[in-house]
């Protein structure tokens, strides 16, 4: 290959100076004729809430706008012992709601100028530790975690340290220390059993994975209260293992061999779970019979092509989100706790597109 001239050179070194360079916080400041604090809630999106003036802020962000910004982590990091780094760990990236929760947090994260580290403990126990375990041996300044036991607080301290800002979410494990967000599961299933019951004339099975679950026990009470039969134990089909496909498939074919054909409706715990029973549904009868009403909980944009009634209870992902991250936020700045431990944030049910 023949060697690139000299000319090429200068000009790709000219092209590289002439290519706007994104300025440090400090430059901002020296620049714009401010306080590096002020900048800084600027950025962070504090300038209201402290006062600082529309056209300080409108100054700041046009010069932001005309040379972008950059942070000096590593220096940061040292001066003010903060990583700007949050871990969130949850059992399945894979599952559907995770995957919400998590681009949510992200955006959160990235308005206020930090990283989100993601991780998955597939229900393992010793695997979630060894997680929490890496993330505080990064640094990180919060966690926000679904757990699959029980937190338990020493496990969240720092060597030589307070214990890391932490939240818990989806998973309200009782007498927990820690601030908890969480959808409304109990009530979202009373209504979700409620509604089935009304279309099927009463005949809705419930299948579940793991039952010792904070939020599956929730939703295993609300179609309890809705059932409001004697007999009702006999209408619930549980998986102790992981919510997984192969979960949901296992609880199908034992109902299939239960009854003389396909169950008039049923509710299935998870979309993972939902995946796993209809897979059964399509082994059994070569393909899902149109008359079954299904029943689940959160959403996947696939579910609105099936020829089945389809209901949800789809959980606000971007208010729990929220709730969680600001309650992290105000732990890692000294502010405190959430006045309640637990926070439980509503759903809403959907028959195919349409909120009822």
């Amino acid at each position: 290959m023949a060697g690139r001239s000299d000319m090429e050179s200068t000009l790709d070194e000219e092209a590289a100076h002439d290519l706007p360079r994104p300025r440090t916080i400090e430059e901002i400041a020296a620049e714009t004729g401010v306080s590096v604090t002020t900048v800084r809630l600027v950025i962070n999106g504090q300038a209201e809430r402290y006062r600082i003036s529309a056209r300080t802020r409108q100054a700041i962000e046009a010069y932001i706008a005309r040379h972008g910004y950059v942070i000096d982590h590593a220096g940061r990091s040292l001066k003010l012992r903060r990583s700007d780094a949050v871990g969130c760990i949850v059992p399945d990236l894979a599952n559907a709601h995770f995957a919400r929760l998590i681009a949510e947090l992200e955006e959160q994260c990235r308005s206020r100028g930090l990283v989100l580290l993601t991780a998955s403990t597939h229900e393992k126990p010793e695997r979630e530790r060894q997680t929490v375990s890496g993330l505080l041996a990064r640094g990180v300044d919060g966690i926000i975690i679904a757990p699959c036991e029980q937190p338990e607080p020493s496990r969240f301290v720092r060597r030589g340290h307070r214990r890391v800002a932490t939240v818990v979410i989806d998973r309200a494990f009782p007498e927990t220390v820690f601030p908890t967000v969480v959808g409304d599961n109990e009530a979202g299933a009373r209504r979700l059993t409620e509604q089935i019951m009304a279309e099927s004339g009463g005949d809705v099975f419930f299948l579940g994975a793991r039952p010792d679950m904070p939020s599956i026990a929730a939703r295993i009470r609300g179609f309890v209260e809705a059932f409001g039969s004697s007999d009702v134990g006999e209408r619930i089909l549980t998986e102790p293992e992981g919510d997984t496909a192969s979960a949901g498939r296992r609880l199908m074919d034992d109902l299939l061999a239960a009854l003389d054909g396909p169950p008039k409706s049923f509710i299935s715990s998870s979309l993972l779970m939902l995946e796993g029973a209809l897979q059964a549904l399509l082994d059994r009868f070569g393909s899902i019979p149109k008359e079954i009403i299904l029943g689940t909980f959160d959403h996947h944009p696939l579910m609105e092509l099936s020829a089945n009634r389809v209901l949800s209870v789809r959980q606000d992902t971007v208010k729990i989100a929220s709730v969680a991250f600001n309650c992290l936020v105000d732990q890692m700045e000294g502010r405190g706790e959430m006045s309640s431990p637990l926070q439980i944030v509503p759903g809403a049910l959907y028959a195919d597109r349409q909120r009822l």
